[in-house]
């Protein structure tokens, strides 16, 4: 392991990094997506192309799947200069959440040269380091970040605390991987939570045709579990790294330029540290208040994030060329998390052109038919997880999978409040371990943990919650939580 940089004068960070990614023997994330692009290309020659007809749905405004009409049409083969050029519409279609990833990326750059963050989490990490109380702080925080996800659709967003988080964990003792796991598990399992979540429960339930949030009591429940079972997986791992750090999965990665370089309790917080840390805290809070009243999307969170970046450069008086290059050189460090977005798309977008997306979502749903009952509600949340590895988007997947779902579940005699709680399930847990999932890639390039090692902390966790959620989807249908 390099740790030295004076020995390897020609080693920048960056290529340290890169280089004890390799020496622990990981593999590329954007190995994993490429290896995937390759068999949804072959896919497109091996299964049977086939569409189901969509209507526009009033209640939704959406494009929606019209239930049992799903039926073969020509073959439409991958060519090997097509896919190339369909990964390119792939990054067109992704620009947005990917140009939010580097946006997020410039405007954390330009925070943290002020000195404001070092100076905010001094005092943090004099308030809770050695304090019986310490590791429960990351658990205050994935509870209030998960309660954000599953009532307004708190997402992409959580990328933004990652910095803070990774500094403060570091510097406690702990590491990257809690600070990962302390946004990624909330963004993602809120959603497998989620109580009011506008982009998934409301969707579903709307096309379905429920009663807006209805069995919200029993949607409730299943979250207080799911925060319960993950606070449990995360301290187990904080107290056992701060016993023996070399039980870290991250233990061979030089943190060192995370860690508080001085004795926290002489760092000063300025008064320019304390305008700018009281523009940014003023910007979160408006962030949330936009979402809520105002319905602001990614690309206008974008827009707005650009202007917060500009504004604290002009608070720290900061010169022009000063803030140009402080955004650039942030936005870098989130170049590589931002890219393998793309690629997800245009793998997404290959199925789509190839014309299988959905012959293997209706492959996926079709075995259901031939289920017992009781086994319907467990296979509808394991088919649901699998079409969320073809579409990663929360709505997307409800537009398409529950006008299927829906009349499934009449056919079956399986209430449709059941098939929504499996879809939402489906859509969250396994997004914890999706290369295309894009809190998760935007955490772990902010944090430089590898995929591989995340991958080893997060598997058993996905495990763990996956059993748990199909007692909790069969328990839903066992006593009908309704209304039908």
């Amino acid at each position: 392991m390099i740790t030295k940089t004076k020995e390897n004068p020609e080693i920048t960070e960056m290529n340290k990094s890169k280089i004890e990614e390799k020496l622990s023997g990981e593999v590329n994330a954007f190995v994993i997506i490429a290896v995937l692009i390759v068999i949804a290309v072959i896919a497109t020659w091996l299964v049977q192309a086939g569409q189901f007809d969509r209507v526009m749905d009033k209640d939704t405004g959406r494009e929606v799947v019209v239930g049992g009409s799903f039926h073969f049409v020509e073959q439409a083969p991958v060519g090997f200069w097509e896919a190339w050029k369909l990964l390119q519409k792939g990054f067109m279609d992704a620009n947005v959440i990917m140009l939010f990833i580097l946006v997020i990326g410039g405007s954390f750059g330009l925070l943290s040269q002020t000195g404001s963050i070092t100076s905010l989490i001094a005092k943090v990490v004099c308030l809770f380091k050695g304090k019986r109380y310490e590791k429960w702080s990351f658990i205050f925080i994935f509870v209030v970040l998960f309660s954000f996800a599953s009532t307004f659709g708190f997402g992409e967003q959580g990328i933004i605390f990652v910095p803070f988080i990774a500094m403060m964990a570091v510097s406690m003792g702990y590491d990257a991987i809690i600070a990962v796991a302390t946004v990624v598990c909330a963004t993602a399992l809120g959603y497998a939570g989620s109580i009011t979540g506008p982009f998934n429960v409301s969707i579903a339930q709307q096309v379905a045709g429920l009663p807006l949030y209805s069995g919200l009591w029993f949607r409730a429940i299943c979250a207080v579990v799911i925060i319960s079972i993950t606070a449990w997986y995360l301290l187990r791992y904080a107290t056992k790294i701060k016993k023996d750090p070399s039980k870290s999965l991250v233990a061979h990665i030089d943190y060192s330029n995370l860690e508080m370089i001085e004795d926290p309790k002489k760092v000063v917080m300025t008064g320019l540290h304390k305008r700018v840390l009281v523009l940014f805290g003023a910007a979160i809070i408006f962030m949330i208040y936009a979402m809520l009243k105002l319905k602001f999307d990614i690309a206008e969170l974008t827009a707005y994030f650009m202007l917060i970046g500009v504004l604290i450069g002009i608070v720290s008086r900061m010169k022009a060329g000063d803030i140009a290059d402080g955004f650039v050189e942030g936005a870098k460090s989130l170049l590589y998390p931002a890219l393998l977005v793309g690629f997800a798309r245009g793998m997404q977008t290959i199925m789509e052109s190839g014309l299988i997306l959905d012959s293997l979502i209706n492959y996926l749903v079709q075995p259901l038919s031939n289920l017992p009952t009781f086994l319907v509600p467990g296979m509808m949340v394991l088919v649901q997880s699998l079409i969320n590895l073809i579409i990663p988007s929360a709505s997307a997947m409800a537009i398409v999978s529950m006008p299927i779902m829906t009349p499934l579940a009449d056919l079956l005699d399986i209430q449709r409040q059941t098939a929504v709680l499996a879809y939402q399930f489906g859509d969250g847990i396994t997004n914890l371990i999706l290369p295309s999932y894009s809190v998760l890639i935007g955490a772990l390039g902010l944090a430089r943990v590898p995929f591989g090692k995340w991958f080893r902390f997060a598997a058993p966790l996905v495990i763990i919650l996956s059993i748990v959620v199909l007692i909790l989807v069969t328990i839903a249908e066992l006593i009908k939580v309704g209304p039908f």
